[in-house]
């Protein structure tokens, strides 16, 4: 039989609910102070407790709790300074994402059928796992379709060619880029793989297969075969070598490391970046966000480490450390 006191408690309007109601009201205070630090900078001043309080439409009572809150995760560090305001001294931005999104961090990877790509994603892996956040790979194929997930909120950043980050705009994408990961970190020593032994070129009347889905490969083979009568084959990307190996398609762009060394019987022409600086810029590594999306650029300038990050890439590419992501 309940008692009356647990009748009062429990009954609508009662003091339990305005309990539950008052966590809810601070918890959600927390997340939305946790949001506007995310896109701030230390040495900024910050917002007064009073305007905050007619945003959230709060008390300031509230707002207090919800910042010494902040501040005794770690999240933050404010600095009264008198006449002058309240400025931001410290963030964690990392902390700040856990209390602000409540959810992993997405990230658009390549497929990886190479074990360039493999490191970065074991790399990446590594470093968030020393962060509060979790973090969720999706791996898709071709950067089209990394920067459509990005324009439709589906991942929080991607990893491109530089080329492909340079040139999103023009196929209506509008991005960041965050970090620059340097020369031959995407991919290394784009070659023309073709099925005829001691070929030495492209001739008029070839299958050459591309990835449309790629931007990276699209520009290639069309700058390849610029003035060849030849036919665009279309093709997965990470096929290409079995492809043309079984002579489906006659050639295609590839990259040399990935070329398995007992592999012989194929023609390799090793791709002259002094030819076409673009070739260059298709070999770097870029990670991208959404324009005007400042809390993932403070994140991902936090947690990775660019030099570490790249060690580990090569550790993987070295096979000394097998690949965990």
């Amino acid at each position: 039989m309940m008692t009356d006191s647990y009748q009062r408690s429990h009954r609508p309007g009662g003091p339990r609910d305005r309990a539950v109601a008052l966590l809810s009201k601070h918890g959600l205070v927390v997340t939305e102070l946790a949001r506007t630090l995310l896109a701030a900078a230390p040495g900024k001043r910050s917002g007064r407790v009073q305007e905050y309080a007619e945003q959230f439409q709060v008390s300031v009572g509230t707002v207090q709790a919800a910042l010494e809150y902040i501040q005794a995760s770690g999240a933050a560090r404010l600095e009264a300074r008198g006449r002058l305001g309240t400025y931001v001294s410290e963030l964690n931005y990392p902390l700040l994402w856990s209390l602000a999104l409540h959810r992993p961090i997405i990230g658009a990877m390549p497929l990886p059928y190479s074990r360039r790509f493999e490191g970065l994603a074991t790399g990446i892996r590594s470093l968030f796992a020393l962060q509060p956040i979790d973090l969720d790979l999706r791996f898709m194929r071709g950067a089209a379709q990394r920067l459509q997930g990005l324009a439709s909120y589906e991942c929080d950043w991607a990893l491109v060619s530089r080329f492909a980050a340079e040139t999103a705009s023009a196929h209506g994408f509008v991005v960041d880029t965050v970090m620059l990961l340097g020369p031959e970190t995407y991919m290394a020593n784009h070659v023309l793989l073709l099925h005829a032994p001691n070929a030495t070129g492209l001739q008029d009347g070839m299958r050459i297969g591309v990835d449309f889905q790629s931007t990276d490969h699209v520009y290639m083979v069309r700058a390849l075969s610029r003035g060849k009568q030849v036919d665009l084959v279309e093709i997965e990307y990470s096929q290409g070598l079995r492809l043309v190996s079984s002579g489906v398609i006659d050639a295609t762009v590839w990259s040399q490391e990935d070329i398995p060394v007992d592999l012989d019987t194929l023609t390799t022409i090793l791709l002259n970046p002094r030819t076409d600086p673009a070739i260059a810029h298709l070999g770097e590594g870029a990670l991208v966000v959404n324009q005007g999306n400042p809390a993932m650029v403070h994140v991902l300038n936090t947690v990775l480490d660019r030099d570490q990050l790249l060690r580990t890439q090569q550790e993987v590419v070295q096979q000394v450390r097998l690949p965990a992501y």
